[in-house]
């Protein structure tokens, strides 16, 4: 990616804090541009597997071990269905965490009505594309007043109009997910 001027994200998952900070240490082996850190995913050494992003304490606690096993800027992935994402956003940035990712997906559920069956392998998951843009616009507004680092705007974002309305919301920059998996690399190309 380097001749073409693009940076490389790589973004890591973990089911324990220490695995983060595990995971952090060996793909920034790979040097990476930047390191997305996914604390959306369930923290299966909490009794009740409640995902890192929903309290700012775990939160934090991710961001500082990651930190403190990287030299590579650190992008945290909130997720959108907790109480207070500004908490958990200035939590993560007094942690250190160099830039924030808002939002992930929306826990959701796709029923395909012809073959009477759930969509998704597990009948629940995360649920993005346009229903979720209102919800990461909020998200990006309340975390854009909320912190001085950088916020990048994902979640639903399908038109040039959609990047526009994430920037004017408070992000720096905007990411493309499902629009491309949807309609392919040429998605982007339409978005802007």
């Amino acid at each position: 990616l380097a001749p073409l001027g693009a940076a490389l994200i790589a973004s890591i998952s973990a089911d324990t804090a220490a695995a983060f900070a595990e995971a952090a240490a060996i793909v920034s082996e790979a040097e990476p541009d930047l390191l997305e850190v996914n604390i959306s995913c369930p923290n299966v050494a909490s009794e009740c597997g409640e995902p890192f992003a929903a309290s700012a304490a775990a939160a934090a606690e991710v961001t500082r071990r990651v930190r403190a096993a990287t030299r590579i800027p650190v992008i945290v992935k909130l997720a959108p269905n907790v109480p207070s994402v500004s908490a958990i956003a200035r939590a993560v940035e007094e942690a250190g965490a160099d830039a924030i990712c808002a939002v992930n997906t929306m826990p959701g559920m796709l029923i395909d009505a012809e073959a009477a069956a759930p969509v998704l392998a597990n009948r629940t998951g995360g649920i993005s594309g346009p229903a979720l843009k209102p919800i990461a616009l909020r998200c990006v507004a309340e975390i854009a007043q909320a912190v001085r680092i950088p916020v990048i705007g994902t979640g639903g974002v399908s038109t040039g109009i959609d990047c526009v309305e994430m920037l004017m919301a408070g992000a720096c920059c905007v990411g493309v997910g499902s629009a491309v998996a949807v309609r392919g690399a040429d998605a982007l190309g339409l978005i802007l």
